[in-house]
């Protein structure tokens, strides 16, 4: 598992000490990052899961790990495994040692770029065929929202239920209908960490969802790439 640098936090989550690998991991110099607070560059759905380990962590001493997503300073999120523990109790306070990792296993060898690329051309086929054949008769909801889903995290922005419905011609209702079947497939996460108010809420696909949507587009870019037919050096 790859090291992506690590870092010192206060008992109030604040960063007192960043090392290179971590500000070149967020993005952001050393300057930036010392002072702020270690939950505001996590996501919204996982940061009060987060915040409960890391309370934990302050009251019996025993370290943990866990998986989250970070937010880089370009809005991008990367998905990280944190090992937390105590680095020492003195006067001024504890200070929490986080050590950061990359927290997928590589679901892909192919390069990001080829992989967004790959998965922009499906989606675009898919909206280009609606030009030509009626929506209605080949209408697949589910995967269009993870097309969306996948294709707006690797461009770092956020995408909410209202977005998804204008890209994809469909009512608001009916996304928040296929979004609720889709969390209880776990294929995605609400950023709240809730559906009370869908109609209001952004989302992004789960760890397990893009792990298995970058094996898909994998597959997809080999297969395409093997039917172009090579030069005939004879010709």
């Amino acid at each position: 598992m790859t090291n992506l640098g690590c870092m010192m936090i206060d008992m109030a989550g604040v960063i007192v000490e960043a090392d290179p690998a971590i500000c070149a991991t967020l993005r952001a110099p050393a300057e930036i990052l010392i002072g702020s607070n270690l939950f505001d560059f996590t996501a919204p759905a996982d940061r009060e899961r987060c915040m409960h380990l890391f309370s934990q962590v302050q009251s019996n001493g025993i370290p943990v790990s866990t998986v989250k997503r970070l937010i880089r300073s370009d809005s991008s999120h990367l998905w990280i495994q944190s090992h937390v523990s105590i680095a020492s109790r003195t006067s001024e306070g504890v200070r929490i040692h986080i050590v950061v990792q990359d927290g997928r296993q590589p679901s892909s060898t192919m390069r990001p770029e080829a992989l967004l690329k790959t998965a922009r051309l499906t989606f675009e086929a898919r909206r280009a065929r609606t030009e030509i054949f009626s929506a209605s008769l080949f209408a697949d909801s589910a995967w269009d929202i993870l097309l969306a889903a996948y294709i707006s995290e690797a461009e770092g922005r956020v995408l909410g239920m209202a977005d998804v419905a204008k890209m994809l011609g469909m009512s608001v209702v009916n996304v928040t209908r296929w979004m609720r079947a889709l969390s209880a497939e776990g294929l995605v996460d609400y950023e709240i960490g809730d559906d009370t108010q869908l109609a209001n809420v952004a989302f992004r696909l789960s760890c397990d969802a893009h792990q298995r949507f970058e094996r898909y587009l994998s597959e997809r870019y080999i297969t395409a790439v093997a039917a172009v037919p090579k030069p005939d050096p004879f010709m």
